[in-house]
C-alpha cells in the first residue's frame, strides 16, 4: 500500500485501521487509490526530472549567451573602426566605444537615441537618408561621408551598412561599420597631384618638341608665301597683274595659310586640358601622332609603316591617348638613332584580337636589355644620355593607359627590336559620329 494512503487511514481509523479495510469493496477502492498515488509519484518524479534537466539546459544556454555576448563585446571593443546597431525606428541599440568616443558621447548616452538627438541636423539628415535607402533596398550599402569628430575636425568616413534579419527572415534593424580614411584620402589626392605634375612635365617636354616640329612644318609654306610675294612684285613690274593672276595667286597663298592654320589647330587641340572621355577612332589618333612627328622621321630617314583596322575605336581621353602614342613612337625613334640602326623602321599595328583592341609600336633598334626591361616604366628611370630624357614619359604613358583608360601597356622584345603593346576593350564604330558631335 502506498505510504501516503496508509498514513491517512491510520489518522482516520486509529488502531482499527487494518480491520476497516478488509472488506472486498473497501479493498478494491484502496487498490485504485493506491495505484493513483503510485502514478502520481511517477508523474511527479518525471516532472521533477524534466524541470531539473530544463533548468540545467537553461543555465547552460544562459552561460553560452553570456559568453557570446562577451565575445561580441570583446571583438567590437578591440576594433578601431566605428561599429553601431540600430532598430527599425532608427534608434541605437548598441555601439562600440570607438563610435561613442568619436562623437564625444558615452555608450550609455547613445543607447535608445536617434541621430537627430545626438548630431547636428545636416549630419543626422545624411545618416537617416542612408539608413532609409538601405532598408528600402535590403542590401549592403557603402557610402563616403564627411563628418566632424568631437574635436571639430573634418573626417572622411567609409561607412558600410547591412540589414539585420532574424531566423524567420524578418528585418529588425541594421548594423554599420565606419572607417576613418581621411589620411588615405589626402594621400590619394597628393598622389593624383604628383601624377598630374608628371603629366604636365611630360607635356611641357612634348611642347618643346612640337614647337620644333611646327617650325619645321611651317618652313616650307613660309618659303612658298615668300615666293608668292616676290612673284607679285615682279608681276607688277612686268604689268602681268590681272584678275586671273590675282585669283590664282590668292588661291595659292590661302592654301599655304590654311595649312599653317591647321597645324596650329592640331597643336592647340592636342594640348587642350579636355578631360571628357568619349569614343574615338584609333586610326585617327595614330595618324595625328605620326603627322606631328613626321618632320623628324623624314629628317632621320625613318620609315613608319602602319597596319590599322579603320573600324577600331576606344573609349577614353583622346588627347592623352595621342600623347601616349607620341611618347611611344618618339621612344622608338630615339632608340633607332641611339643604336645607329640601319634601314630604320617603325611598324604600328592596330587590330581586334578576341574582342580586344591591340595596338603595337615595334622598331628594329635591337631591343631593350633584359636587365632593365622590367624597370623602364618606373618614374625618373631613363636609359638616355643626361639632358635627353626626363624618365617620366613611359611612366606617364602607363599611368594614362591603365589608370585613366582601363587598358594595359606592356613591353617585350622581338627578333629585331622592342615592341610596346596597348590593349583595350573593343567598341562599335557606329557611335563615333554621335560622340564627336557632342
Amino acid at each position: 500500500m502506498h505510504k501516503v494512503l496508509e498514513i491517512q487511514l491510520k489518522k482516520s481509523f486509529g488502531p482499527q485501521w487494518q480491520s476497516a479495510v478488509e472488506s472486498p469493496e473497501m479493498n478494491k477502492l484502496l487498490v485504485l487509490i493506491d495505484q493513483s498515488y503510485a502514478q502520481y509519484d511517477k508523474d511527479y518524479q518525471l516532472l521533477e526530472h524534466i524541470l531539473e534537466v530544463n533548468s540545467t539546459e537553461l543555465t547552460q544556454a544562459n552561460k553560452n549567451i553570456l559568453k557570446k555576448h562577451e565575445l561580441l563585446h570583446s571583438v567590437t571593443e578591440s576594433i578601431d573602426d566605428l561599429i553601431f546597431y540600430k532598430d527599425l525606428n532608427f534608434r541605437y541599440i548598441g555601439c562600440n566605444s570607438s563610435f561613442a568616443n568619436f562623437f564625444g558621447f558615452s555608450v550609455e548616452t547613445i543607447m535608445g537615441k536617434d541621430d537627430f538627438e545626438l548630431y547636428e541636423s545636416q549630419y543626422a539628415s545624411l545618416f537617416r537618408e542612408m539608413d532609409r535607402m538601405m532598408f528600402k533596398e535590403m542590401k549592403t550599402r557603402t557610402n563616403h561621408e564627411w563628418v566632424k569628430n568631437i574635436n571639430g575636425e573634418d573626417v572622411y568616413l567609409l561607412t558600410t551598412k547591412a540589414p539585420l534579419v532574424n531566423s524567420n527572415g524578418e528585418l529588425f534593424g541594421l548594423v554599420g561599420i565606419a572607417r576613418d580614411i581621411t589620411k588615405e584620402f589626402y594621400l590619394e589626392e597628393e598622389v593624383k597631384s604628383q601624377q598630374a605634375m608628371l603629366i604636365q612635365q611630360n607635356r611641357l617636354a612634348a611642347l618643346g618638341e612640337m614647337i620644333g616640329n611646327i617650325a619645321h612644318q611651317w618652313r616650307q609654306p613660309l618659303n612658298v608665301l615668300g615666293l608668292i610675294v616676290q612673284d607679285i612684285q615682279e608681276a607688277y613690274h612686268f604689268d602681268e597683274v590681272n584678275v586671273d593672276y590675282i585669283d590664282n595667286t590668292s588661291s595659292k597663298a590661302m592654301e599655304q595659310i590654311n595649312y599653317m592654320s591647321q597645324t596650329i589647330d592640331d597643336f592647340r587641340n592636342f594640348f587642350s586640358p579636355n578631360k571628357d572621355k568619349k569614343l574615338f577612332s584609333i586610326s585617327q589618333s595614330i595618324s595625328d601622332a605620326i603627322e606631328m612627328l613626321l618632320p623628324d622621321m623624314n629628317k632621320y630617314e625613318i620609315m613608319c609603316q602602319t597596319t590599322v583596322d579603320e573600324k577600331l575605336t576606344v573609349y577614353g581621353l583622346k588627347n592623352e591617348f595621342t600623347q601616349v602614342l607620341l611618347n611611344l613612337i618618339k621612344n622608338a625613334q630615339d632608340a633607332l638613332l641611339e643604336n645607329d640602326a640601319k634601314d630604320r623602321r617603325i611598324h604600328i599595328t592596330a587590330k581586334n584580337d578576341d574582342n580586344k583592341v591591340e595596338i603595337s609600336i615595334a622598331d628594329n633598334a635591337g631591343g631593350i636589355p633584359e636587365t632593365i626591361i622590367d624597370r623602364i616604366f618606373e618614374p625618373y628611370y631613363t636609359t638616355k644620355e643626361e639632358g635627353k630624357g626626363t624618365g617620366v614619359g613611359l611612366y606617364m604613358s602607363k599611368m594614362i593607359i591603365e589608370q585613366n583608360m582601363g587598358g594595359r601597356l606592356e613591353v617585350s622584345n622581338h627578333a629585331q627590336g622592342a615592341c610596346f603593346s596597348i590593349r583595350f576593350p573593343a567598341f562599335e564604330t557606329r557611335n563615333i559620329a554621335e560622340d564627336q558631335n557632342d
